[in-house]
């Protein structure tokens, strides 16, 4: 007996060709996206250690020299510090510090020192800066202490900078205790750099 829904009757029933497996997806998405976060993390990595520059200080007419000998000694200098007087400026990674002597001032919440910092971006390139974390003070007993907030004072911001652009601010350390007289040495370092350099501008209070 034929099936009389069977197109040709007396004929085999076609066969119908195997269903294609579908591939698995989420074994590439496992493997790739490890291999993209190493790679951006790499690239991070060489671009922070071949960005940093040797270190350069001008005052006056010296026009930016390399600094010699990295600079005057100060107590707790690190071999790879390039320091200067404070009032000189310091240029590294296409970016010229200028910091000026600390000054001491007071208000209602206690004592403080600050210095007033210009940033320039002397390269081709846009450049950030940062107005907070990477500035330190070490006072006169050899404490180190994070900049902080100072009433009546404009503090340096955080941003990015055009080619030939500028920002101006200050950075301020809390002296609650007073500022006995010494050497007191600001302090900066890149934040986001895997370089351990620092560059110092010394001061005497």
């Amino acid at each position: 007996m034929t099936d009389p829904n069977q197109p040709y009757p007396g004929q085999p029933y076609p066969q119908q060709p195997p269903a294609k497996k579908k591939r698995k997806i989420w074994p590439w998405i496992v493997i790739g996206i490890p291999v993209l976060l190493f790679g951006g993390c790499t690239v991070a990595m060489v671009s922070a250690v071949g960005g940093d520059e040797k270190a350069t200080v001008s005052s006056g007419s010296s026009g930016g020299a390399p600094a010699a000998n990295s600079g005057p000694d100060f107590p707790g200098k690190l071999a790879k510090d390039t320091s200067a007087p404070a009032g000189d400026t310091i240029t590294r990674d296409n970016l010229a510090y200028t910091v000026t002597p600390l000054e001491q001032g007071s208000s209602s919440i206690g004592d403080y020192v600050c210095s007033d910092v210009t940033i320039k971006n002397v390269g081709d390139k846009q450049n950030d800066f940062n107005g907070y974390m990477d500035w330190s003070l070490q006072d006169a007993n050899g404490a180190i202490r994070n900049a902080t907030y100072a009433p009546n004072h404009e503090m340096l911001q955080s941003g990015q900078l055009a080619p030939g652009g500028q920002a101006t601010g200050s950075i301020c350390f809390d002296a609650r205790q007073g500022a006995a007289p010494g050497t007191y040495i600001v302090l900066f370092k890149d934040t986001f750099s895997l370089s351990s350099d620092r560059i110092a501008w010394v001061n005497t209070l």
